[in-house]
């Protein structure tokens, strides 16, 4: 099923032309421990003629319901805080938590393949803040501490709270904030409740690789019942999905060391090798999450929480990387250029042997988390509580990358390819032959390499554990009401592996190349306005039948960095008045003490170590949260705090290499080991060794925070906010060279004897990151929610819109007099919506912008790089009809459109020429349209 870009865009006119408008971020939460008649919205209202008389209940549910609940939860919070809800069980409209997060105030979200999976708070990026799972820090699903939210799915999410200034309570925030993933708890409902949908999706871009689907399917189930005392709750929810992706990848490579000036044009043009080509991914999920409540008496409460989910995200890359860079084998030359400035509109390279790419990728993981909750009311005053939690993941990546081209070493035809570049980055390439012919594609070494194919496969293990004890004691003194103090252990390993090997040409390989096997033929690719088709062919045999032999890579990468942290912490409430305003508040505090170890690889000339570093710490870092109702509804909120993230696991890692410096030490009897030593001086880089690579001494960054809010509230669901924040950053992590104490290397690489008997050699210049420089993040974020039900006539009832608008200006200092780029960061984001919803019906488009910002994309060896990504522009749209009576009672219809305007990723260098940029990456997603049917019960 493929839809148009006229279509697309009568769909987007037809529906702001009726106005039946509004976004996901209309989807706020509820409060954080509702009552029942809270948690499902409903209302009562008593006869005041008649105290006996029986209430009667008005449910207020769906769009308005979510964001009533959410103006209370961010009302009565003494933190500041944003928060989504779903509208019912299971109902949290969007493909990925990440894209509901993505419409709060000050919150955005980063694509990766197609699906929102990052998020930044405030100019943050996704390494600063943490998730939580029902309060309780969990593992993460990449090999870093960023949370990848597309690990939990929506439907199991009943709210999200972000929490932008923290209080001594929370389980674990990082310097941009934290999000905290709930579940429905069962005893808050008051009878049975059961939900049932069936989600059909698919992508407009079609099938780009023949043997992957661009439809797709979601299911969902819930169950939430009570025993008839009240006194135990249990809930179940499931979730089963495959959802597919298509999209178009170009990477040009533009940056100053991948691109030239022509001679006589003074055009730029490419002279890397660009990698072009389709994507196909299918990302398949089975998720479960169970709650058990028991509360046998009013003393005493219990809760136990589960979560797992089983994700496998498979997917092909087949395209063309075009040899034209002066180290390529049989480097083309460039034949013709056009243009009139700046960026070539044209090149022609020729002869060029191109390198087609067959890459599997992809991954599974299988997340646990599961925890126990229990409060005791010693005394009426006086309660006890106890948490236990454990999060585990298991995850095993695969890179299988196949080359295939016309001869072996460039020793088949050649081509003429020319490259058409249009300002937006979205290139097409001109060729002459044809490679979906297989008399033309051979299985080969294209490059001369060596090689015929390269595999990874990643494995990364990570545990997480953590104990909590707590007491909380109700006091009646002036201005404080109460004291908590608590512990809480925090246990976590995580283990990465990178498991690398070439493929070599089996034994049926003449002359280095091997005909295509007709039954591994799938088709041929469709790849669009690129205009390079090429043969699709399955690679998973070749592995096992012969075809390639593999080769064991001697650089693995390996390591494991484990942490344990004991906080200690105490708060004081508040609840009372000053000069007769209303004060609801806390202030506290944390301290934290830490120990962190890694265990890595030292390679010491043409040998390899195992080397085990243990660094110790202590953080004190205090907050508070005034909230002054200085009218009735209208808050000023004051907050200030010291915060902190701790640094990336891999630039923990204690895998680094060791060099001898010649000029300093000398090996006189050539074991190749120093045994001489001259002129040490340090402070001038003379040291006898240099290192490279992680610091497992590093400390966490650190930031201290001033907000101030304001936010009147005119109804149930129309408020207005304005916050102003200043985050002071320090230890602030870059990668240089500096000093360090080389004792722990140089004696892990069996050089003791030599340190003992020349001390003055300790200190070692290590390329790598270090806690070094500091700087601001200066912001303001507004926002407005309104119902139009007071402005618009009675025929008009339903109507409403939110908006939000945040800015933030980053002045972090590079260590050299300039500016430092934050992942993450966008100086401008923005999101709106209008929405409608009544007599059934629910309908809603949304938008949702952030202005250039500094992306993370993968490398070819796993790690994570800075690119410069374009701003971008999202729009969503929803029309949904729920019958509330008569035979079909509970049962809805809903449809959904996802990337509306077909907005790519596109990133962007500056090239040879300083006075030229060009887009770099540019990836089109296309559109997502999902169909679903659901029931309650």
């Amino acid at each position: 099923m493929i839809f148009t870009d006229s279509i697309r865009q009568g769909l987007l006119a037809g529906v702001a032309g009726s106005a039946l408008l509004f976004s996901s971020s209309a989807a706020f939460a509820q409060e954080e421990a509702p009552a029942a008649s809270q948690q499902n919205g409903d209302e009562t209202a008593a006869d005041g003629e008649d105290e006996t008389a029986r209430l009667s209940t008005v449910t207020v549910s769906g769009i308005r319901g979510s964001i009533q609940n959410s103006l209370n939860l961010k009302k009565n919070e003494t933190s500041i805080v944003e928060a989504i809800s779903a509208e019912d069980i299971g109902k949290l409209p969007d493909l990925s938590i990440a894209d509901s997060l993505a419409r709060l105030p000050g919150v955005t979200a980063q694509r990766v393949r197609g699906r929102s999976q990052q998020i930044s708070i405030r100019g943050l990026g996704p390494d600063f803040s943490l998730a939580l799972w029902n309060g309780r820090e969990v593992v993460s699903a990449g090999n870093n501490r960023g949370v990848e939210f597309d690990q939990f799915p929506s439907e199991l999410v009943s709210q999200g709270v972000v929490y932008k200034t923290p209080d001594a309570r929370l389980a674990a925030t990082g310097i941009a904030g934290a999000v905290d993933l709930r579940t429905v708890r069962p005893l808050d409902y008051s009878d049975r409740r059961i939900n049932l949908s069936a989600k059909y999706t698919v992508n407009d871009n079609g099938q780009l690789n023949p043997d992957f689907d661009d439809d797709g399917f979601r299911y969902f189930g819930s169950y939430i019942d009570q025993n008839e005392a009240g006194t135990i709750g249990w809930a179940l929810a499931a979730t089963v999905q495959s959802n597919p992706t298509q999209y178009y990848s170009r990477e040009l490579k533009t940056n100053d060391g991948q691109t030239s000036i022509d001679g006589t044009t003074g055009l730029v043009y490419p002279s890397d090798n660009p990698r072009t080509g389709v994507v196909s991914r299918d990302f398949e999920r089975t998720s479960i999450a169970g709650s058990l409540q028991f509360e046998p008496t009013d003393r005493w409460r219990t809760t136990i929480d589960t979560f797992y989910t089983d994700t496998e995200d498979s997917g092909i890359f087949r395209g063309v990387e075009t040899p034209v860079a002066s180290w390529a084998n049989s480097s083309p030359a460039l034949t013709n250029i056009t243009g009139s400035s700046g960026f070539a509109d044209s090149a022609t390279y020729a002869p060029v042997n191109p390198i087609l790419r067959t890459d599997e990728e992809g991954n599974t993981a299988e997340i646990w988390a599961y925890g126990i909750n229990s409060s005791y009311d010693v005394t009426d005053r006086l309660t006890l509580t106890g948490d236990i939690s454990r999060s585990t993941l298991d995850r095993n990546d695969i890179d299988y990358e196949s080359y295939a081209g016309t001869g072996f070493a460039g020793a088949g035809p050649f081509d003429t390819l020319t490259f058409n570049f249009p300002n937006d980055g979205e290139y097409s390439i001109d060729h002459d032959l044809d490679y979906t012919d297989p008399s033309v594609v051979l299985l080969t070494d294209p490059g001369g390499w060596g090689q015929v194919g390269f595999i990874k496969e990643p494995k990364i293990e990570d545990e997480l554990d953590q104990i909590r004890l707590e007491a909380e004691y109700d006091m009646e003194l002036p201005f404080i009401t109460g004291l908590v103090g608590g512990f809480l252990y925090t246990q976590r390993e995580k283990t990465f592996d990178s498991n690398e090997a070439f493929l070599r040409a089996g034994p049926d390989f003449v002359n280095g190349s091997l005909a295509i096997p007709s039954n591994a033929i799938a088709g041929k690719t469709d790849s669009g306005d690129i205009g390079f088709d090429m043969i699709a062919y399955r690679t998973g045999r070749m592995l096992n039948d012969g075809t390639y032999t593999v080769e064991k890579a001697t650089f693995d990468t390996e390591w494991m960095v484990e942490e344990e942290i004991q906080t200690f912490y105490a708060m004081a409430k508040i609840d009372d008045e000053l000069g007769g305003v209303p004060v609801r508040g806390n202030f506290g505090f944390q301290y934290i003490d830490t120990t962190q170890s890694s265990t890595g690889t030292l390679n010491f000339g043409a040998n390899q170590f195992i080397q085990d570093v243990e660094e110790s710490y202590t953080n004190f870092l205090p907050s508070a949260n005034l909230s002054f109702e200085v009218m009735p509804d209208t808050f000023i909120r004051t907050a200030a705090a010291q915060t902190l993230t701790r640094a990336r696991l891999d630039q923990l890692a204690a895998n680094q290499s060791l060099e001898t410096n010649n000029l300093v030490c000398a090996d006189t009897n050539g074991d190749q080991l120093p045994d001489a030593v001259g002129t040490v001086n340090p402070q001038a880089g003379r040291t006898c060794f240099t290192q490279s690579g992680g610091n497992p001494f590093l400390r966490p960054y650190k930031s201290t925070s001033f907000d101030l809010a304001f936010e009147k509230y005119f109804g149930a669901t129309t408020a207005v906010s304005f916050a102003l924040f200043h985050k002071e950053l320090t230890d602030w992590v870059v990668q240089r060279d500096f000093l360090i104490d080389g004792t722990q290397s140089i004696r892990a690489g069996g050089l003791g004897d030599f340190l003992d008997a020349n001390p003055e050699i300790a200190p070692v210049v290590l390329s790598g990151p270090e806690n070094f420089t500091e700087g601001s993040i200066t912001g303001f974020e507004a926002t407005l929610r309104m119902s139009l039900d007071d402005y618009l006539p009675p025929a008009l009832e339903g109507f409403g819109f939110n908006a939000s608008y945040t800015y933030a200006d980053n002045e972090l200092d590079d260590g050299n007099g300039g500016s430092l780029a934050i992942p993450g960061y966008s100086d401008t984001v923005w999101s709106g919506d209008v929405y409608y919803e009544n007599h059934g019906w629910r309908a809603r488009v949304s938008a949702r912008h952030r202005s250039e910002f500094l992306s993370e994309v993968q490398n070819f060896d796993g790690s994570l790089s800075g690119a410069q990504a374009l701003d971008e522009t999202i729009v969503d749209l929803q029309v949904g009809y729920e019958w509330d009576q008569g035979p079909l009672e509970g049962f809805g219809v809903n449809f959904e459109v996802f990337n509306l305007t077909d907005e790519p990723f596109v990133t962007e260098n500056q090239t040879v020429d300083p006075t030229v940029r060009f887009p770099s990456r540019h990836e089109l997603y296309g559109t997502t349209y999902n169909f679903t049917i659901s029931k309650s019960f």
